[in-house]
C-alpha cells in the first residue's frame, strides 16, 4: 500500500512547498498545510486555500505589536479560538487519511496553543500507529546561547537560560514518539539520539522564477547582493563595512542590500547579479539564500567557524560549494571574487550544478522516501556525542563567549542542558573561561 504523507504545518524557506513538488513528480500523494503568515512569501503548494485558513493567515501576519494594548487580550483570545479548531480539524482527517506524518522544528499540531492538546496529540499519533519524522532547521534545536537570534531579538540572559531549557524537553519530547530525526550537526547539541544527517537527504529547491537578465550592467560592473532576513545575525555591518574599503581599494561595483522583502523580488536581483554575500557566521556552506543563488548559477561568499568535521565528515558530494571562509578571512573571500571573474564563473557553475543535480525536488524526495521506508545507508546517521562545534550561528566567537560565562553565572552547567554530554559540557565551561580566547 502506497503512503499518504502529511507535511507541515508551516514552512521553513519553502522547503516544505519544494519537498511536495518532488513527491508529487514521484507520484507520492502527500499534503502539505501551512497556516503561518511566512514574512517573504514562499510560494505555496497545493490547491487553493478556503476562506477560512486565508482569514486566519491575515490575522497571524499581523504582529501583537502592532495591536494597542487594551486590545492584546482579546486579540490573543481570538487567535487561540480560530487557529485550534482549524488545527484540530486537520489534525482529525490526516489521523485517518494519513500514514506519515513530517514535522519541523515546533510545528506539531497544538504546539503554543494549548497546554491539554499539545500533551496528547503525538502520543496519539503512535497510539494510531503513525510514523513520525522530525526535520530541524538549525534554530529549532540550536541552544539559545549559540544563537545570534536571541541576542537581536534583546533576550535577556534569563531569557535565554529558560529559552533553552524548553529547547531541551521539547526535543526530548520529540525523541520519545518520532521514529525519525533529521538535524544538522552543528545544530543538534540537545539531541541525544542518533539522527539522519540533513545534508544527506539535501535540501529540495526549485524555483519557476523566468531567467532572462544579464548578469552584467550595462556599465560593466559587478553586481553584489546581500539579502539578510536578521542584518544583526548575517554580519550586514560588517558586509557594509568591507564593501567601503573595496571602494576606496579602487574596486567598481553595484551593491544591493534587501531586508524584508518578498522571495519574488529577491530572485529578481539573484538573476541579475554576479554574486550573493550571504552571512558571516553560519554553520552550513549553503544555506537559503545561497542555495537560491546556486540556481542561477551564481557563488556566495559565507562565513563560518564550522568545519568539515563539525559538519560530521559527510561524502564530498554531500557538501555544496561555496565561497566559505572562517568570518576573519571574509574579507579576502569577497576581493577574490570580485576580481577574478574567471573564478567567480566558474564557482558559480559548480554551485548550479551542485543544486540541480543533488537539490532537486524529485531527487531529494526519493531519498525522503529511503527515510519513511527505513531503507536509508548506515553512514547517514550522526551520533550527538560525537558533537564538539562550540562557536554557534549568527553570532561571532567572542560574544558566544561571553554569553556562555553569563550562562553558566547565573545557572552553572545546568544552564548548559548537556549533561547527557559530559565531555562537551566539559569543552564549553573550558571555552568560556578561555582566557587566551
Amino acid at each position: 500500500m502506497k503512503k499518504r504523507i502529511l507535511l507541515g504545518i508551516g514552512e521553513i524557506a519553502g522547503y516544505y512547498t519544494n519537498l511536495k513538488k518532488g513527491l508529487d513528480e514521484l507520484g507520492v500523494k502527500s499534503y502539505f498545510f501551512s497556516i503561518d503568515a511566512h514574512p517573504f512569501r514562499y510560494g505555496k503548494a497545493g490547491k487553493k486555500e478556503n476562506l477560512y485558513m486565508r482569514m486566519v493567515r491575515h490575522f497571524l501576519s499581523k504582529k501583537l505589536s502592532s495591536v494597542k494594548s487594551i486590545l492584546k487580550y482579546w486579540w490573543t483570545l481570538w487567535l487561540v479560538l480560530s487557529i485550534l479548531p482549524l488545527r484540530l480539524s486537520i489534525f482529525i482527517w490526516s489521523l485517518f487519511w494519513c500514514d506519515v506524518f513530517v514535522f519541523h522544528g515546533t510545528s506539531s499540531f497544538f504546539h503554543g496553543t494549548s497546554s491539554f492538546f499539545e500533551m496528547y496529540d503525538l502520543p496519539i499519533l503512535k497510539l494510531f500507529g503513525k510514523r513520525i519524522i522530525w526535520i530541524f532547521h538549525g534554530s529549532d534545536s540550536r541552544p539559545c546561547y549559540m544563537s545570534g537570534s536571541g541576542i537581536s531579538d534583546g533576550y535577556s540572559i534569563e531569557k535565554c537560560i529558560r529559552t533553552a531549557r524548553k529547547q531541551k524537553k521539547w526535543v526530548r519530547k520529540i525523541e520519545r514518539y518520532a521514529d525519525i530525526i533529521v538535524s544538522h550537526p552543528p545544530s543538534s547539541h540537545l539531541h541525544e539520539k542518533k539522527f539522519i544527517q540533513y545534508l544527506s537527504l539535501g535540501n529540495p529547491f526549485f524555483s519557476s522564477f523566468k531567467r532572462g537578465n544579464k548578469a552584467v550592467l550595462k556599465d560593466g560592473k559587478v553586481r553584489i547582493v546581500h539579502a539578510p532576513s536578521v542584518s544583526e545575525c548575517k554580519g550586514s555591518g560588517i558586509f557594509r563595512g568591507i564593501m567601503e574599503n573595496m571602494r576606496r581599494k579602487g574596486y567598481s561595483f553595484d551593491y544591493t542590500e534587501l531586508t524584508g522583502r518578498p522571495n519574488s523580488e529577491v530572485l529578481k536581483e539573484l538573476d541579475r547579479c554576479d554574486f550573493v554575500i550571504d552571512e558571516l557566521y553560519s554553520d552550513t556552506t549553503m544555506a537559503g539564500l545561497a542555495t537560491e543563488a546556486a540556481f542561477f548559477g551564481k557563488p556566495s561568499v559565507v562565513g563560518g567557524y564550522a568545519t568539515a568535521e563539525d559538519m560530521g565528515n559527510l561524502n564530498a558530494k554531500n557538501i555544496p560549494p561555496s565561497e566559505y571562509r572562517h568570518p576573519d578571512d571574509i574579507e579576502d573571500a569577497i576581493e577574490k571574487l570580485l576580481k577574478d571573474e574567471e573564478y567567480r564563473l566558474e564557482l558559480g557553475e559548480k554551485a548550479g550544478n551542485f543544486v540541480r543535480e543533488n537539490w532537486a525536488p524529485g531527487m531529494v524526495a526519493e531519498r525522503f522516501l529511503r527515510i519513511v521506508n527505513d531503507d536509508f545507508p548506515e553512514d547517514w546517521l550522526y551520533d550527538p556525542g560525537n558533537i564538539s562545534y562550540l562557536l554557534g550561528w549568527g553570532i561571532s566567537e567572542h560574544d558566544v563567549r561571553n554569553l556562555l560565562k553569563q550562562v553558566l553565572e547565573r545557572a552553572g552547567k545546568d544552564g548548559l542542558n548537556l549533561s547527557d554530554k559530559p565531555e562537551l559540557e566539559r569543552k564549553f565551561i573550558e571555552f568560556a573561561y578561555d582566557e587566551n580566547g
